[in-house]
């Protein structure tokens, strides 16, 4: 998703496990592997299929665990590994919950305890850091909640003993008071404990809620079922907005080996055949059959992603077999009990064996399309209104609506039929393999159209602009003052009412769908034919952008001239380059995005980035375009330099391979900061290395973007992928290693943070009468010791014109540079406009 520069409030994050398809936007719906890693309570494992009670009635008893009475023990001088991870138990006393089918499956400990974590690299290092000023989770609590289904209850058993009745340190009603926190916190763990208990332990869990003495309770988790099995949560807070602060999250020895299974899960989705109807009253009542392919041939239990708006009615096998579908529950707060999440989980009545295909049929119905004044619509759950699995992987879409008579409803797909029903409208899109999401959006819209090549371009506007839109534009609108004669003879001059037109979005269709043209011929220039052969734009209310494949959901200020922005107090340069920027970056996305997918979400920025830094391109391509480029890379370059309230830079949150996690209680808005902005300095530095410098010849770098597509058109990449693939382009000038690699430059960059200082000092001494020798110094500060950067130094003429360009390699100890000139440069810099760096110019 991408965000105009107007001021909302932060994200709702809730603790437990939000679906952010919608916070991620087009290329967040390819990366829900990577947010289970930061959910604890998932499932996505195999397993062996076990007797067990009904899956509601497992639920419920795993929901209802409370302290079993006669098993409270006093607990000395204890510890439990799990992986990474040691839990001390130095003194206090432990009771362990009710027995679930015979097996005690949560404990709780009050006392004195220690945790201990090392995580096992510098990335995760540094993140933990940022949250507890300490790369190492060293911490003393006090009380301690445990859910697992490993052997945790026979090693703690085994170490613990009867109290003394008579033992002062025995705190009173033990029992009681932890029994009111339990109702609150078992739900947490519950569905994702059901799939340990349905089918077996490989893969197993264990989870302790730590409450500690200096800060707020986290949560510790070791699950073996996720790719990342070990991570550490908090919830944190600023102002009213929730936030998941994931401390770190990283594989555990065992997940490690088994990776990309693990992100595959047990089962794919290889079509969806969806009927929608959408009533008068907005509300919609959903049909969808999925055609699933089982991964594991042991497991039962499947999550999918739903919005938590919607209501799951039933889950049906293709023999009209009725399935177990409970809701997951998310994080509460003080306020209230937890939530639901926009998880469900379906449990089959039996495994699958590996390879089979079988349907499931979901019913659902509810509320995800809000009505944002004056008949324009907003579909909230843009990805999550039909039920999917959280990895989405290419599936075809076949997919019917019926809806209201005066709207029009466009979706992802070619649209197969479209007309009149008895009791409205009915429309009908299908899409082959290739698309990983499906979406819609309907209104009072009117539409143009455009050809371009062998792509038919759709563009949707209402006649209106939401309310709270129109409510801005009339009251910042310039009071009239009566002129007539009879006004000018008082001495009070009369002021009139505002007397204002109301904002028209469908005005601009044509020039929107004329920006729409431009962007899509420039990007096949650069990347090759559109993916499609059409593509739909449709207004939305709000301040977001989004790309479906086929469908872009462009903001009403992008349908709005820059007079009436302006006159609403969207004056800022920045607001108006990023609002012209905003259609390109989300056209970009087809390529960048749909065409490819993303195999964690560590690999965000390869999306958000290149769509990003293709939108600044193609900028550049217009009427003051150079200009508007550069200040467009100097706003990133600001905005990361600006400092949180902590009093540390924006772009210190974290490297752009931590994805949507830099968005926490401590940088709200770190996730788009550093992986929007940064990632597209980061690609210009690499167009740079890879401009020749002697003609300034940037293609091979296009090409390198270019082959990279058409090398994994339909599949998923990673940010291994694309420096293994820039490695082919490199020339010898750029190999600082000596190694024809370039982790010098991704460690530094994405893999890190950091923004160096460079100061500049140089002369020139005349060798002879055509030749004048130029030498000097770049010092480096700000950045590790190890960090080294190919910094281009320019000689200019006196005429402002480049006479020679020289990279010189900077490290710890500076860098040294001599070259000659025909000519008396006029001043020698660095080239400011390549290097996200701070530059202290002679």
């Amino acid at each position: 998703m991408d965000f105009l520069p107007v001021r909302v409030p932060a994200r709702v994050s809730t603790f437990a496990g939000d679906s952010h398809r919608a916070v991620f936007g087009h290329a967040g719906l390819l990366l829900l592997c990577g947010i289970l890693c930061l959910l604890p309570t998932r499932c996505s494992g195999a397993g062996v299929e076990q007797q067990a009670p009904d899956p509601t009635e497992l639920l419920s008893r795993l929901n209802n665990a409370l302290v079993d009475p006669a098993q409270v023990y006093a607990l000395r001088d204890t510890r439990i590994t799990r992986d990474r991870v040691t839990l001390y138990f130095n003194r206090g006393f432990i009771a362990f919950l009710t027995k679930v089918q015979g097996e005690t499956l949560g404990a709780v400990f009050s006392g004195r305890g220690e945790i201990l974590l090392i995580p096992p690299d510098t990335v995760e290092k540094q993140n933990l850091a940022q949250f507890t000023e300490s790369p190492i989770l060293e911490e003393q609590f006090n009380a301690a909640y445990m859910r697992f289904t490993d052997g945790a209850a026979q090693e703690l058993l085994a170490a613990a003993r009867r109290p003394d009745p008579e033992d002062p340190e025995q705190p009173p009603n033990f029992a009681s008071q932890w029994n009111a926190a339990l109702r609150a916190l078992n739900p947490l763990s519950s569905a994702r404990m059901i799939a340990d208990l349905l089918e077996d332990r490989r893969s197993p869990l264990f989870r302790a809620r730590l409450d500690v003495l200096d800060r707020s309770p986290f949560d510790v988790v070791v699950d073996e079922r996720l790719p990342e099995a070990v991570s550490v949560i908090a919830t944190g807070k600023t102002g009213e907005e929730l936030y998941n602060d994931v401390w770190c999250s990283f594989p555990s020895k065992t997940s490690k080996t088994r990776f990309t299974s693990l992100l595959k899960g047990p089962a794919r989705v290889l079509s969806y055949k969806i009927n929608t109807r959408i009533l008068a009253d907005h509300s919609l009542e959903g049909r969808a059959d999925l055609l699933v392919e089982s991964l594991s041939g042991s497991s039962r239990v499947l999550p999918f992603v739903l919005s938590r708006w919607l209501q799951v009615s039933k889950v049906e096998t293709e023999e009209g077999r009725s399935l177990v579908v409970f809701p997951d529950a998310s994080e509460g707060t003080s306020e209230g009990p937890p939530r639901r999440s926009d998880w469900i989980e379906v449990v089959l009545a039996a495994p699958r064996p590996t390879g089979e295909r079988f349907h499931l049929v979901f019913t659902y119905h509810g509320n995800v399309i809000g009505d944002a004044g004056n008949g324009v619509l907003y579909v909230g759950a843009r990805g999550s209104w039909y039920p999917s699995r959280p990895l989405n992987e290419p599936a075809s879409y076949d997919l019917t609506f019926d809806y209201p008579q005066n709207l029009t409803l466009v979706a992802t797909g070619t649209r197969m039929e479209e007309g009149p029903s008895a009791n409205g409208m009915h429309s009908h899109w299908r899409s082959d393999g290739g698309f990983r999401v499906a979406g819609f959006h309907l209104g009072p819209y009117t539409s143009v159209e455009r050809q371009v090549g062998k792509t038919l371009v759709e563009v949707f506007a209402t006649k209106e602009a939401e309310a709270s839109l129109e409510k801005r534009h009339v009251e910042r609108a310039s009071p009239m003052i009566d002129i007539s004669p009879q006004a000018i003879k008082n001495p009070l001059i009369r002021i009139l009412p505002r007397l204002v037109s109301p904002l028209k979005p469908e005005a601009l269709l044509d020039r929107v769908a004329e920006d729409a043209a431009d962007a899509m011929a420039y990007y096949e220039k650069q990347f090759g034919p559109f993916p499609y052969p059409h593509m739909a734009i449709a207004q939305v209310p709000g301040s977001f952008g989004q790309g479906w494949p086929e469908l872009v959901y462009l903001p009403t200020l992008t349908f709005l001239p820059r007079a009436e922005r302006s006159a609403m107090g969207f004056t800022q340069t920045e607001d108006d380059l990023l609002t012209q920027s905003l259609e390109a970056h989300e056209i970009a996305h087809q390529w960048w995005g749909n065409l490819l997918g993303l195999k964690t979400y560590h690999d965000v920025w390869l999306s958000e980035g290149v769509a990003s830094y293709a939108a600044a391109c193609y900028l550049a391509q217009g009427r003051d375009g150079e200009r508007k480029f550069r200040q467009m890379l100097e706003i990133f370059k600001r905005d990361l330099l600006s400092k949180t309230q902590t009093g540390k830079t924006v772009e210190s949150a974290g490297p752009v391979w931590l994805g949507d996690r830099l968005s926490n209680s401590l940088n709200p808005n770190g996730y788009t900061n550093v992986v929007y902005k940064k990632s597209a300095w980061v690609l210009h530095m690499l167009r740079g290395l890879l401009t020749d410098p002697a003609t300034g010849s940037d293609e091979r770098f296009f090409r390198m973007l270019r082959d990279f597509l058409n090398a994994h058109r339909g599949e998923e990449v990673s940010t291994e992928d694309f420096i293994h693939h820039a490695e082919k382009y490199m020339t010898r000038a750029i190999d600082l290693e000596h190694d024809g690699r370039l982790d010098w430059f991704f460690n530094e960059w994405v893999y890190n943070t950091g923004i160096p200082t460079y100061q500049l000092t140089s002369h020139t001494r005349r060798q002879s009468p055509n030749t004048y020798v130029v030498q000097g110094m770049i010092e480096q500060s700000g950045v590790p010791s190890q960090f080294e950067m190919l910094i281009p130094v320019v000689a200019w003429t006196a005429k402002n014109k480049r006479m020679k360009v020289e990279r010189v390699a900077v490290g710890e100890t500076g860098g040294y540079f001599r070259f000659t000139t025909a000519t008396k440069p006029a001043r020698v810099t660095i080239d400011e406009d390549n290097l996200l760096a701070v530059v202290h110019q002679p």
